[in-house]
């Protein structure tokens, strides 16, 4: 299967969540907005990270609206190891109507190609950092970013990470109980 073309413009946002009593560690696709490459907001400065929106099946980010890689985390050792399980990607949105699900499930069918192809040239993922890894290969992401409530040196929010940096991310939060993160 030929491989995805490189993306410098998307991201994975990175987070980790507790919600109903369960932890779930996150990445949503994300993108820095180019008025090159999204047309022109009233809302958005070149740089800044944004979730896509489903507005036409043939828009620049519209795919990406809503689609993130997520795993639940061991609080109650279920794993017995304190890893991550139940590692999935897919859509999330709120509502969807018929030309965004047929959209949807065409975009699904390719990425699942996509995985199943890198897991046949590199065997099964060994942890949920590389299920990650692999999810963001599929899309030609390469960037990985964590929000940080302190303006960061660059004059953004953001902690920007590469490959490398997301898995220790990752591994810094599979534990129940992370400590605080730099």
């Amino acid at each position: 299967m030929k491989p995805s073309r490189p993306r410098p413009d998307l991201l994975l946002v990175l987070a980790r969540a507790e919600e109903h009593g369960i932890a779930e560690l996150a990445g949503q696709v994300c993108y820095r907005y180019d008025p090159k490459n999204a047309g022109g907001t009233g809302y958005a400065s070149p740089g800044d990270v944004l979730s896509p929106m489903f507005e036409r099946p043939d828009g620049v980010y519209d795919r990406y609206a809503d689609l993130d890689v997520r795993a639940s985390i061991d609080t109650g050792g279920i794993t017995g190891d304190g890893r991550c399980w139940g590692w999935r990607y897919g859509y999330r949105p709120r509502t969807v109507e018929l030309p965004r699900a047929q959209s949807m499930t065409a975009f699904l069918r390719g990425l699942g190609r996509q995985l199943e192809a890198l897991d046949t040239q590199l065997g099964q993922p060994a942890s949920f950092a590389d299920y990650v890894a692999r999810f963001a290969t599929a899309l030609g992401i390469s960037r990985y970013a964590v929000y940080s409530p302190q303006l960061r040196p660059d004059g953004t929010h953001w902690i920007w990470l590469d490959t490398d940096g997301m898995r220790d991310w990752v591994r810094h939060h599979e534990p129940p109980e992370p400590t605080p993160w730099p």
